[in-house]
Parts: C-alpha cells; structure tokens; sequence
C-alpha cells in the first residue's frame, strides 16, 4: 500500500510527515507490522549541463559504432537506456525535458551510459569528472575500480590505496586484510601525481575512494575477510 504525503522536517534520522489520506493510515493495523519506507520525488528541473553531458555521450557511443554522429542514431542509442531504465529502476516514460525529467533520474542515465563506455573501452570527448554532481561521481568512482579505468583519464589502470587505507612499511600486501580500505582506479601517470598531491586532487575532483568489497577484492586479487 502507497501513502502519499509531505516531508515537514528532519532531525537526525527522524522525519515528520503530513499524510495527504490520513485516513488510510488504520490500514497499517491490518499489516501487523510498523515498517515503513520512503520514496523521494526529486522536484529539481533537469540542468543543460546534465543534457548536454547525456547527449555527448550518446554521441561519443555513435561515433564508436558507426565512426560519426547521427541524429537517428543516436535517438536509437536515447530510445535503448531509456528501455534500461524502465527495466532497471522502474523509471517509465523516462525524459530530460525541462517539464517531465529531473535531476535524479538523469544522474542514473549518465552514469548508465559511462559504465556501458567503461565496459566497451569507448572513449569520451568530455571528461566525467568535469559534467559529474557528487553523488553521480561516486557511482562512477566504483564503476571505473570494477573495469580498470583511471577515474581522471579513463586511461588502463591499477588500484590506489588512498591515504589512510595506504599499505605501509612493514605490511604484506598478500597477507593484509583490504576490508574497509578505499582504493581509486588511476592510470600510471595519475598514479604518480596522486602519490605527491593526493589531498588536493582528492578535493579537486571531489573524490572520495571506494572501500573495498568482494567484487572489488576478487578484480584485484585481494583479501578480504
């Protein structure tokens, strides 16, 4: 059962909310159960640099498949994620018009569309970084790790310990345990650099490490228990 309603305030992890049906609230007796979920609207209006972003990567898709851009093509490659959203996050009718998209949806469909170029070694005009909000930059953090892209680059890479999850002096990497350690995906140049200005890049390009998990670990050959 779906109740609708509005967000009044937030403390901590608290939430009070005024039921648009107050009335359907005696059917969560029949439930026998007090959990509940959320489900957020995001009200935000899709932003030209989310558009634009989405739409050069359609097209640097396009230029990979059929060495150059064209507009039917590429509403191909819009009409396919869009199918992948739908199937994926439920997402129907999913659009970046200024009246019927937003935000949310359209950071899913970008990051779609950059783990489906990680995974086909595509390369991009734009670098992700530069056209990416926070929280769509640290889907991509994680997908760059799983396909050995250099976050920055996009170059072929190797995993980063950074500062505080680094593997010291006096440490195994055979025996140690990576549980819990965060790693970044950089190629050998980046690599470098980040081992000199590590905290500046990290602020720069608003980074922040992925800690490690079983699918991470085993791409790696790590130990993880």
């Amino acid at each position: 059962m779906e109740i609708t309603g509005k967000l009044l305030s937030r403390r901590g992890n608290v939430v009070t909310i005024e039921l648009s049906e107050p009335d359907k609230l005696a059917e969560l007796d029949k439930f026998g159960t007090s959990v509940v979920s959320l489900l957020f609207e995001d009200g935000r209006s899709v932003s030209p640099k989310q558009r634009n972003f989405a739409w050069s990567i359609m097209q640097d898709i396009a230029t990979a498949a059929i060495g150059g851009s064209e507009a039917d093509f590429e509403q191909r490659i819009y009409g396919y994620f869009k199918s992948e959203m739908a199937k994926c996050y439920g997402i129907e009718d999913f659009s970046m018009s200024d009246a019927a998209g937003n935000m949310s949806d359209t950071n899913l469909l970008i990051n779609m569309l950059l783990e489906f170029c990680l995974q086909h070694n595509i390369a991009l005009r734009y670098r992700p970084l530069d056209h990416l909000d926070d929280p769509a930059i640290a889907r991509y953090e994680y997908a760059c790790l799983m396909n050995k892209r250099c976050v920055i680059c996009g170059l072929k890479a190797d995993h980063h310990h950074i500062t505080g999850s680094k593997v010291g002096m006096g440490n195994n990497r055979t025996k140690i345990n990576h549980r819990g350690r965060r790693l970044i995906a950089l190629c050998r140049q980046h690599h470098d650099l980040f081992h000199h200005e590590e905290k500046e890049r990290m602020a720069e390009y608003h980074l922040q490490g992925v800690p490690v998990d079983e699918k991470i670990a085993k791409i790696y050959n790590l130990n993880y228990w």
